[in-house]
């Protein structure tokens, strides 16, 4: 124990909240965020002169409407429905494109949005149409391992 330690027998039990994520499970919601961002990946090219560092994917990143909300403050949790679709870079990882094929799971999804790919232009284009969208929220179990030890965990993301 450090000098600075806390006496723990003052420490009390806080309650604390939960949510049932399963219960947006199908629901509609408004898409409001669409933005192109760099995310790591294993399935990337290394960089450039390294064994293990690998280049970041550039994807799509939609996500809803804040769903629900626990805490306030500096301790709020958001939740919201959010997926990545990847785009398309070069062996140096640079952004060239985005999938527009209709069994891409960016065009199945745009697909369910009622958007024409074939009337999109570009990507600020395509960004601009998602935007504002009403999509169906798609929950999902997934175990995550935390130290050793398998927990179940409910995720939000969209169905299409």
């Amino acid at each position: 124990m450090s000098e600075n330690q806390l006496d723990l027998t003052s420490i009390k039990g806080v309650k604390s909240e939960g949510v049932n994520l399963e219960k947006f499970h199908k629901q509609n919601t408004k898409v409001e965020n669409v933005i192109v961002e760099q995310v790591p990946s294993q399935y990337t090219p290394l960089v450039e002169g390294s064994e293990k560092e690998h280049q970041k994917q550039w994807v799509l990143k939609v996500s809803s409407c804040v769903l629900e909300t626990l805490g306030e403050g500096e301790d709020k949790i958001e939740f919201r429905a959010s997926e990545l679709f990847n785009l398309m870079q070069d062996k140096k990882g640079n952004l060239t494109g985005y999938p527009e094929g209709e069994k891409s799971n960016l065009g199945m999804f745009c697909k369910d949005l009622r958007i024409e790919m074939k009337n999109v232009k570009n990507l600020q284009d395509l960004m601009e149409h998602i935007k504002g969208k009403q999509a169906t929220v798609k929950a999902y179990n997934k175990e995550v391992d935390i130290d050793g030890k398998k927990f179940p965990r409910t995720y939000l993301k969209f169905l299409y």
